[in-house]
């Protein structure tokens, strides 16, 4: 098990409520990951899914203080049901097109419905981030029997997106009265 997966499974929690789906993991040589403790920088998909799930505790924080405390964060994301994989066990050696991420995940999507099937039960809602994985992923799965709750791509919280992330997380959310 590399530590990617060593990290994940600490914050695994007993019944998933809501399971999020993104595309890979960090290269392997990375320090950033969303269930890294310590993350100084470029941790964009933690930072702002907190920002969605706890607006009142981190309204008062900085982005600093937010990572300072990103051990009590994640306990609270496992405490409340929440969990997050990626549609990929590998990262992505190179720099792929849009497109050929598309395929490449389309490809390891029986290993994906293995592990969803794994961990979930007939209550989890799964959510799909980046356009990448909602192109991939969100037919088959639905034809899989999984409970995708997003109807359209959430994008993924980087590179200026963060704002259409957390619009789109929120209504999803509100919704589905998760928060």
């Amino acid at each position: 098990m590399d530590r990617f997966e060593i990290a994940r499974i600490k914050y695994k929690p007993d019944i998933i409520k809501v399971l999020l789906i993104a595309e890979a993991p960090p290269k392997s040589d990375s320090d950033r990951f969303f269930y890294f403790e310590n993350v100084p920088e470029q941790d964009s998909l933690f930072l702002e899914t907190m920002k969605v799930l706890y607006p009142i505790e981190i309204s008062q924080l900085t982005t600093k203080e937010i990572r300072s405390n990103k051990r009590k964060f994640l306990l609270n994301f496992k405490q409340s049901g929440f969990y997050l994989i990626d549609s990929l066990e590998r990262p992505f050696d190179v720099k792929y097109s849009s497109n050929q991420k598309v395929r490449l995940i389309e490809r390891d999507q029986p290993n994906l419905l293995s592990k969803i099937n794994s961990i979930i039960d007939e209550n989890t809602k799964v959510i799909l981030i980046s356009a990448t994985v909602f192109k991939a992923d969100f037919q088959y799965l639905k034809q899989n029997n999984i409970n995708v709750i997003n109807k359209e791509l959430i994008d993924f919280p980087g590179s200026g997106n963060q704002i259409k992330f957390r619009e789109k997380m929120n209504i999803i959310l509100t919704d589905y009265n998760i928060v």
